[in-house]
């Protein structure tokens, strides 16, 4: 269930300690605090027993250690469980299990595993759509994990999604914006690495992603933009490679967000400075290209 990438055991603790140090001056970072839309509410386990009960009976055949957290909207349920091993002696390293379950039938279906996750803000993707809830986990622990955002998406029809979804590995849906596994001392390469989810005031939501890496014994490039959105018709989210001019104004883009946005990293990278020395702005407002 875990994909476990551990090269150098021997820096795993080290490297541990100080991902999860990075990734929660992250993911606290300028928090946008948004409304909460009608018709949601996180269950109070105590006065609402029976609900507990009816979820508990939902996941009577899954691998769960203990149910942290039941959102409810119009007959479906958000439940997000972890999984303890028997000898661990603290949350730290617990397993987060998210499920969709039908207050209908409850019939609970899986929509991501992860560790250290945390349920930041309501997010909107769509234009006059139900906002979603932004949520950032690791992909495995005792490892070198990616860094992962997803969006839970509600659906009247078909209750809760976790967008961008990931064929390769389903467990693991959303966008990888931090690998930890590049660079010194795993590869023989200088990494940057760039992102941000961009949440303007009236408009919607996206994300965007710059990996930017020089092979330092070969001198090889590789440089990839990435943009995520959705599709405003029809919901259907977009992850988009950017070439060429749309990827130097999304590098502007990302290299100049600040805390106004609800997720960050990489600004002050040399890649940035680089991206920005070679941009100006124009009267319009629009970065163009220095020739």
């Amino acid at each position: 269930m875990t994909r476990l990438r551990c090269v150098r055991c021997d820096l795993a603790g080290i490297l541990s300690f100080i991902v999860r140090a990075l990734v929660v001056w992250m993911l606290t970072a300028g928090l946008v605090r948004s409304q909460t839309p009608a018709g949601f509410h996180w269950v109070d386990f105590k006065k609402e027993a029976a609900t507990l009960s009816n979820v508990e009976q939902a996941l009577k055949a899954e691998n769960y250690t203990a149910i942290r957290e039941i959102g409810l909207m119009n007959g479906f349920a958000l439940v997000l469980t972890v999984s303890r091993e028997s000898d661990q002696a603290t949350p730290e390293g617990d397993q987060w299990l998210v499920y969709n379950v039908s207050t209908k039938d409850w019939v609970a279906s899986p929509l991501l595993i992860g560790y250290n996750l945390q349920v930041k803000d309501w997010i909107t993707f769509q234009t006059n759509a139900i906002p979603d809830i932004g949520v950032v986990y690791l992909d495995c622990w005792e490892c070198e994990p990616a860094s992962m955002f997803t969006a839970l998406h509600y659906d009247p029809h078909d209750g809760w999604r976790a967008r961008w979804v990931n064929e390769k590995d389903t467990n693991h849906p959303g966008v990888p914006f931090l690998f930890t596994d590049v660079g010194d001392p795993y590869t023989n390469e200088d990494v940057d690495q760039v992102f941000a989810v961009f949440t303007p005031a009236g408009g919607v939501a996206s994300a965007g992603t710059w990996y930017h890496s020089k092979a330092l014994s070969t001198g090889k490039v590789t440089d990839s933009v990435v943009r995520y959105s959705v599709d405003p018709p029809i919901g259907k989210e977009n992850e988009a490679n950017r070439p060429g001019a749309p990827a130097s104004e999304v590098k502007v883009q990302l290299c100049t967000a600040n805390l106004s946005v609800i997720l960050l990293g990489g600004q002050s990278s040399s890649s940035c400075k680089k991206a920005l020395g070679v941009q100006h702005k124009s009267q319009d407002g629009k970065f163009r290209n220095n020739k």
